[in-house]
């Protein structure tokens, strides 16, 4: 089974900085269970490493995603469709808390609440956060997750 993982979780230097955010324990477990994990970045592949932070917010009312002075909302969600569409026989998306494009629950300044990021919200497959992945059980339930969609996926 194919399950998509942020390519920073998976220990390449692709964040904004070129720093990374490896979890070892989840690479491992994956391999143990027979998860297949494809590391990705929308960002890396749009605007390179190292590149200027970007940061949501809420400007007449729609969201952008400022890199600096410019907005790259809509080409982080057209990347993101795109990367889906290259993996059709993926089951599962594992992202990081606060990424604008790999965050579940993304804060947006001036809008008074979280937003999917566009890996989440073009998922058609289960999604989590490598935080809420910590705990034994809480990985079983994701594995879980993936297997009935996969399963599911077979079926079609």
């Amino acid at each position: 089974m194919k399950v998509l993982i942020s390519s920073c979780v998976f220990g390449n230097d692709v964040r904004w900085n070129k720093s990374n955010k490896l979890s070892q324990e989840i690479v491992g477990w994956a391999d143990r269970v027979g998860i297949e994990l494809v590391p990705v970045c929308p960002e890396h592949e749009l605007f390179g490493t190292p590149r200027k932070p970007i940061r949501l917010q809420h400007v007449d009312g729609k969201v952008v995603a400022s890199m600096g002075a410019v907005d790259v909302y809509h080409q982080l969600e057209q990347k993101a469709q795109e990367i889906h569409s290259r993996h059709p026989d993926a089951v599962g998306f594992i992202g990081i808390a606060r990424s604008p494009t790999c965050g579940i629950a993304v804060g947006v300044r001036r809008l008074g609440r979280t937003i999917k990021a566009p890996m989440h919200a073009y998922a058609g497959f289960p999604t989590v956060e490598i935080n809420s992945l910590k705990k034994p059980r809480d990985r079983t339930i994701f594995l879980d997750r993936v297997v009935k969609h996969f399963s599911f996926k077979a079926l079609k």
